[in-house]
């Protein structure tokens, strides 16, 4: 089996590399990186691509939406730019296509509620591949990831900047996903059989953000960020933070757990920070 990697990002590439070379080829507009693999240079906002594909082959998508589109062209412009059709596709939308869930738990069952534009386009994207892929007989697997952390993307450079975070009396269930753990999803995602369409992926933990960052700073060395009431952060925060601090909701992802993963490698968030402030050269506190 052949795969087609869209987007060369922190996902993307790190599915690329645990995958045999010879049957990866990586589709994006920018390579910032020594890329190993075959790749193919196109501009999504543009119709004009032509993706050449080896049969068979499926496909990881990992590219965002253009934040200035109600519809994510990008996502079309790609399916119009194969020339054949993959055996399965692989979308990565997202877990805030639920909205607001006043922190309930929620499984893959319950209807889609988005509540920001951003959200919005997800489910517009899941829509359309629901559409497309029946259309030309192809295999839809959904992953709805929730926040992503790893190296490099703990937040530590933030947290050094004077900081704050909703204290803990106030803060809400969060979400997230080691990016180990998501990279095994995507993998089994393209390859074992008898998939769901759609998986919820999350390690299980539903312990606050202010408890992430927290932890962030406890093993990392950095100064505690400073917790502030929800009035405050609604007076000084920007608004695509206070659009992740509206909206609660525990993940279920017992679906991930029994068909998609063999085996959840961070289902305890510190293990996953400790790690990934090793590979950034942290000394562990």
């Amino acid at each position: 089996m052949n795969f087609i990697i869209a987007g060369a990002g922190y996902t993307g590439l790190r599915v690329a590399e645990k995958l045999p070379k010879s049957d990866i080829c990586l589709v994006s507009r920018n390579f910032d990186h020594d890329i190993q693999f075959k790749i193919q240079k196109i501009n999504l906002d543009s119709d004009s691509n032509k993706i050449k594909t080896v049969d068979p082959f499926s496909v990881l998508y990992t590219i965002p939406p253009n934040k200035e589109k109600t519809l994510d062209l990008r996502l079309q412009n790609f399916t119009n730019s194969l020339n054949t059709r993959p055996v399965r596709f692989v979308y990565l939308s997202t877990s805030g296509v639920y909205g607001d869930r006043s922190g309930k738990l929620t499984d893959e069952s319950i209807e889609t509620n988005p509540q920001t534009q951003r959200a919005k386009r997800r489910v517009e994207a899941e829509l359309f591949l629901e559409k497309w892929c029946k259309k030309n007989n192809v295999r839809l697997v959904i992953l709805r990831v929730s926040g992503i952390y790893g190296p490099n993307r703990l937040g530590t450079n933030r947290l050094n900047k004077n900081f704050t975070v909703i204290s803990e009396s106030e803060a809400k269930p969060g979400n997230r996903i080691h990016i180990s753990d998501l990279v095994n999803c995507c993998i089994n995602a393209l390859r074992k059989k008898n998939l769901s369409k759609i998986y919820n992926i999350s390690d299980g933990c539903h312990n606050s953000q202010t408890w992430f960052y927290k932890s962030v700073c406890e093993y990392s060395g950095i100064n505690m960020p400073r917790e502030v009431k929800v009035s405050e952060a609604i007076r000084t925060w920007e608004e695509t933070r206070l659009s992740f601090m509206r909206e609660s909701r525990r993940l279920d992802s017992a679906r991930m757990n029994n068909e998609l993963l063999d085996e959840l490698k961070y289902s305890d968030p510190r293990n996953g920070i400790i790690d990934s402030l090793k590979e950034e050269k942290f000394s562990i506190d």
